[in-house]
């Protein structure tokens, strides 16, 4: 478990804080992302982390944080709070940030598999955990430790107990994956990417 604030990881900047008495602004959220999941079943999906299907392989087609909605915008203020300080604390500067951010609605055993962020625009990102029950994020040294032809093997990683108001920043280049949803469980999530150019496509 990580303490709040900014903690140094193989050198590498993590940042985890809690929303205070979030269990109703969590049922809020959980509204809002079942509303989106059905009405954005027939969007197009484009294969993400191990996942072919679902609201995750919708997010290119929405700006989750943009939506207009009370809870949304209580979620807004405080990611840009957090992404704020944690900017800070590393002397970056922090003007005309753009987000991209999407949700997460894992199912029965589902997975994202191990993966980054990494891109030509996005240097920080985050999640914020709004339903989860006995799941972890495992992030991975950021060295190519991998043997061919042995999938997600790593030679150093830190496993983090998901929780319900949590929210988590880090550099996108931290390749990340989650353990299996339980069974009649949910895994939902919003993840964000920090930008500093609007994506040309």
């Amino acid at each position: 478990m990580i303490n709040r604030g900014l903690n140094n990881l193989w050198s590498i900047p993590f940042h985890y804080s809690e929303i205070k008495n979030a269990a109703n602004l969590n049922k809020e959220l959980i509204k809002v992302i079942q509303q989106l999941d059905n009405a954005f079943n027939k969007r197009k999906s484009i294969q993400i982390a191990g996942l072919t299907e679902g609201l995750t392989t919708k997010w290119h087609t929405y700006n989750f944080l943009d939506i207009e909605n009370k809870s949304i915008a209580t979620l807004k203020k405080f990611i840009k709070k957090e992404v704020i300080t944690y900017l800070k604390k590393l002397n970056h500067k922090n003007s005309s940030l753009l987000y991209q951010s999407w949700a997460n609605r894992l199912k029965d055993g589902a997975v994202l598999k191990r993966h980054s962020h990494a891109g030509p625009y996005s240097y920080v990102s985050g999640v914020y955990f709004v339903k989860t029950k006995k799941t972890a994020t495992i992030y991975h040294l950021p060295l190519d430790t991998r043997i061919p032809g042995v999938e997600d093997f790593c030679e150093s990683k830190i496993e983090i107990t998901n929780r319900q108001g949590g929210l988590v920043i880090f550099p996108s280049f931290i390749e990340h994956n989650s353990t299996p949803t339980i069974k009649d469980e949910e895994r939902i999530t919003i993840a964000f990417d920090i930008l500093f150019t609007p994506p040309k496509d």
